[in-house]
């Protein structure tokens, strides 16, 4: 049975700023960051290529053209 990870709080993303922190925007953790970093792959539990995505993530394309 996998232990669940106590850098990320199990959501498999840190902060890219501070990687020993789970992001915020999967975790609900106190002590999840929330300093405007991007996410990134826990480097202890999601090392899989491609990493592993949250369940309720969800991309959305924009393909109205380019706004430069």
């Amino acid at each position: 049975m996998k232990q669940p990870c106590t850098i990320c709080d199990n959501t498999g993303w840190v902060c890219e700023n501070h990687a020993d922190r789970p992001f915020e925007m999967f975790s609900r953790r106190k002590d999840a960051c929330d300093c405007g970093g991007a996410g990134m792959p826990c480097l202890a539990c999601n090392i899989g290529e491609p990493p592993e995505l949250p369940p309720d993530f969800v991309v959305t394309i924009d393909n109205t053209g380019s706004r430069h």
